[in-house]
Parts: structure tokens; C-alpha cells; sequence
């Protein structure tokens, strides 16, 4: 009997550590302004509400998780938003999330979703931290390299986890890149050793909002062992 109050007591301590679903039906309106660091508007970004649910968690405290998008609305030409919401009854918090990163890759830079803490009540939400982007085409031309295939990586470009580059002829790779800085673009390929090889190649800066070319001429010497 001890051993069965002393389990009920446990229960009881684990589920009283969770937070209570907020009721239902309290209306609360977000706006707010998406630009970069120089104030020019993020056009056509997706800016979500999320419900959120709360677990337990093995060390005996509890956790929130994302169970599902409550509305959404894009940003409009100056970077604006504006969502009216109701909680559902369903979720213990509430949190504005923003995609980072759009199919036409035209910015990144949010990574975190925000709580709304005072529902109820109107709530704003200004980020001026995003990186705008610009497409640039690199013609990579591959003169007599035996080593097949080949992975692409650039930061500000959307990462692909397969190799791209198979064939010892020419091949274009569309990077998106912000103004004003120098870019780095790593070649990487595994030798049958199992050792990592690495070809890095700067690219010089732009000022250009349209479309971009680079052109490199990629060798074997250009790798090295990491």
C-alpha cells in the first residue's frame, strides 16, 4: 500500500510540473515590421502563430513543442504584418515564428519563434536583423579532375546533401548572396581512403541586386586533405 501512494504521489508531483492549456476564445492581435540591417523591407515573408503543448521531460521538469500552425499572413511591400488570432483551448503557449528562409531564397537570418506573452492584449514584434540575397550563377569548369563526385557548400545558400557535381565537364551552381562581401565557396569530396578533401575559392564582392556570374577553373591541385 505504501509502495502504491508513494507511485500515486510521483504521478501526481510529474503531472502537476506541466502547464495548463490557456483557454480558449482570447483574441489577440500581432503586427509588426521585417527588414535587414538598413531598414529596406523583407517583402513576401511567411509570419506564422504557433501552438504550442507542454510535456514532461526525464529530469523531472517539462518542455514546450510546437503542435501546430494556428494562422499566417506574408509581409507586405514595407515589411508589415498583421494577424488577428484565438486561442483554441488546446495549447499552453503561443509563439510568432517567421520563415527563415523562402523558396526563392531572398533572405535569411530569424531562427527563433517568439512567445506571446501578453495575449489578450495587442502584441508587436519589429526585426530589423535579416540578410537580403541576391542570386549569382558560378560556372564551375572542371579541368581533368578524377575524383567524382562532388559536394557544394556556400552560407547563404540553401544546403543540397547530395553530391552535385558527378561529371568531369561543366557545371553551373546558382548561390545566393548578400551585397557587399566577399564569398566562400567550398568543393567537397571523400577519397576511396575515406579521407575528406576540401577546395575553398573566394569570390569577389557585389553590389548588384540582379543576377550575378562568377566562373572558377577547378583542378585536382586545388584540394586538399582535412
Amino acid at each position: 500500500m505504501k509502495k502504491k501512494l508513494v507511485y500515486l504521489f510521483l504521478l501526481l508531483f510529474l503531472f502537476g510540473c506541466e502547464k495548463e492549456n490557456i483557454k480558449s476564445g482570447i483574441e489577440t492581435k500581432v503586427t509588426g515590421r521585417l527588414s535587414n540591417y538598413y531598414g529596406e523591407p523583407i517583402i513576401n515573408a511567411k509570419v506564422k502563430i504557433g501552438e504550442f503543448k507542454n510535456e514532461f521531460v526525464s529530469d523531472g521538469g517539462s518542455r514546450d513543442y510546437f503542435f501546430r500552425d494556428i494562422d499566417s499572413t506574408l509581409t507586405n511591400g514595407n515589411g508589415e504584418y498583421q494577424i488577428t488570432f484565438k486561442t483554441t483551448g488546446e495549447g499552453s503557449s503561443y509563439r510568432l515564428l517567421i520563415n527563415d528562409s523562402p523558396n526563392n531564397q531572398s533572405f535569411y537570418g530569424f531562427y527563433d519563434s517568439v512567445e506571446i506573452t501578453n495575449l489578450g492584449n495587442p502584441f508587436i514584434f519589429n526585426y530589423n536583423q535579416f540578410t537580403k540575397l541576391y542570386p549569382c550563377d558560378v560556372t564551375i569548369n572542371l579541368n581533368n579532375v578524377t575524383l567524382l563526385p562532388i559536394l557544394i557548400w556556400h552560407e547563404t545558400t540553401r544546403i543540397v546533401n547530395t553530391p552535385e557535381i558527378t561529371s568531369n565537364s561543366t557545371f553551373v551552381k546558382r548561390i545566393f548572396i548578400n551585397k557587399y562581401s566577399t564569398q566562400i565557396l567550398n568543393l567537397s569530396r571523400t577519397k576511396p581512403n575515406g579521407i575528406s578533401q576540401k577546395a575553398i575559392f573566394t569570390l569577389p564582392a557585389s553590389n548588384s541586386e540582379n543576377l550575378t556570374t562568377q566562373t572558377i577553373n577547378l583542378t585536382e591541385i586545388d584540394f586538399v586533405d582535412l
